[in-house]
């Protein structure tokens, strides 16, 4: 029972949440009061243990049902603010579009009388530089909610998933010298450095690629190289994820091993690294669990307690929610990144189970199993929101994933020492083929007939049937 403590606790809460972000705030609170009347009765038919765990769950399957409702509640009211002004800091890096420009700017200093709690998207001239940390005063100016263009796609809440409510439309905007964020306009410069560096030692695109490892995002790519990386299922590589915080963590913890340091020490600065890496690349949903699953591994390893995956996943998961809860329904990212780390999770006894008299087979299809794993849990999401299947990106996986921790090592290198003479002309030469490796892959594999296939009718329904069934055959394999 220990054991599925954390996982039945956590998943009651992202119950609730996946359940009240369907309903509205009214709807959520009927349901709320009438399941806390049901939980309080079914409660007291229990044995006392049972009873104290079916309470909380249920308690904490409410809270998760409302506090949804509530946060998109809060995005649906007021239709607008007229004639704000008031200063702030920008949050992010320009979004530069073919006409224009937008950047988010969060007000904390208003001269009106409604100051906005969210954050505001302004559209602003494409030619203009504004960075991350910038104290700017703006206004006054009309702020509205966003509108949604397409009925198939909720623009307003996909950026209530980032805090931003309001838009507005060529604001008048000053920068304010002398009082800028020093921590963001330092990871601004960082994120520039880094790219320089790459460009210094790499040429294109492979020093695209290179920072779309380091600093997350296939807006790094050229569109052709993007396009190929998609159809062949080979996105998911320059979104930063578990596997990219899994290499800079071990990394960094042999590092300080190979420092002589004791292991409390190397564990400290490996979540030092782990929190500057996330921040450095904007902190997406997928880093952030990423994180929130290596350092609760860390501190109990650091503890001297072993770390359950499932759980630490659960928590970690419910830790974000509780902060966002918008992130379930809203964040294709959030959603991705879950089901792939619990499809490999899930998936471990099984594997565990499988012998070979050679290590080296036992390694390839331990691979291969991982890698169809995470398909299978990836692909009717992908299916859900793209309509899109590529027949050739277990293939494709299995044949780049080895190169990416290889790229993404080397390409940290690079930013490291490629300004030495004689050592950065050598790790860019090896970082070069790495990177020119998964280009070339990913390129040939899309030319490929049928490498693009798409599909129409896939419902959520489908997609909670396929999962539910996938689920309960692990479950049964794993208590064999």
């Amino acid at each position: 029972m220990k054991r599925w403590l954390s996982p039945i606790l956590s998943g009651s809460f992202v119950t609730g949440v996946a359940l009240g972000s369907l309903m509205t705030f009214q709807s959520a609170l009927v349901f709320g009061c009438l399941a806390g009347v049901v939980i309080v009765a079914a409660a007291a038919a229990f044995q006392s243990r049972l009873a104290v765990l079916f309470l909380v769950s249920g308690g904490l399957f409410v809270s998760g049902m409302l506090l949804v409702s509530d946060t998109t509640e809060q995005y649906q009211t007021l239709s607008g603010i007229s004639g704000v002004s008031g200063s702030g800091t920008i949050r992010g890096e320009m979004d530069r579009g073919v006409y224009d420009a937008r950047v988010v700017v969060a007000l904390d200093d208003c001269r009106s009388e409604v100051c906005p709690r969210e954050l505001v998207q302004l559209r602003v001239d494409r030619f203009s530089e504004w960075s991350d940390g910038m104290r700017v005063h703006v206004g006054p100016c009309d702020f509205k909610r966003p509108e949604r263009f397409d009925p198939e796609f909720d623009y307003p809440m996909y950026l209530a998933k980032e805090g931003i409510g309001f838009v507005a439309d060529r604001c008048p905007m000053e920068r304010i010298v002398g009082e800028e964020s020093y921590f963001r306009t330092w990871l601004s410069r960082a994120r520039v450095s880094v790219a320089e560096r790459i460009a210094y030692r790499l040429p294109e695109p492979e020093a695209g690629l290179a920072r779309g490892l380091l600093l997350g995002g296939s807006d790094e790519l050229p569109d052709s190289v993007a396009d190929a990386f998609r159809t062949v299922g080979l996105s998911h590589i320059v979104a930063v994820s578990g596997y990219n915080i899994s290499v800079l963590a071990g990394g960094l913890f042999l590092l300080g091993i190979l420092l002589g340091w004791y292991r409390k020490q190397a564990v400290w600065l490996t979540l030092l690294g782990i929190v500057l890496f996330v921040c450095l690349v904007g902190a997406p949903a997928s880093a952030v669990r990423a994180a929130l699953m290596a350092g609760i591994a860390f501190l109990a390893l650091l503890a001297a307690r072993p770390a359950d995956g499932l759980s630490l996943l659960c928590v970690a998961g419910a830790l974000m929610l509780a902060a966002n809860p918008l992130l379930l329904r809203y964040d294709i990212g959030f959603q991705l990144s879950f089901a792939a780390t619990f499809a490999i999770l899930i998936s471990t006894p099984v594997r565990a189970r499988m012998r070979f008299r050679s290590w080296i087979i036992g390694s390839v299809v331990e691979i291969i199993l991982i890698t169809a794993t995470v398909l299978v849990f990836v692909i009717p999401l992908s299916l859900f929101h793209f309509g899109t299947l590529s027949p050739y990106a277990l293939l494709s996986n299995i044949l780049v994933l080895p190169l990416v921790p290889v790229a993404f090592l080397l390409s940290f290198a690079v930013v490291l020492f490629g300004w030495v003479p004689g050592l950065g002309a050598g790790i860019g030469w090896l970082g070069y083929g790495a990177l020119h490796g998964a280009l070339f892959l990913g390129d040939r594999l899309s030319a490929l007939p049928g490498a693009g296939m798409t599909f129409s009718g896939v419902t959520a329904w489908m997609v909670g049937c396929w999962y539910l069934g996938w689920v309960l055959f692990f479950v049964r394999q794993n208590n064999r």
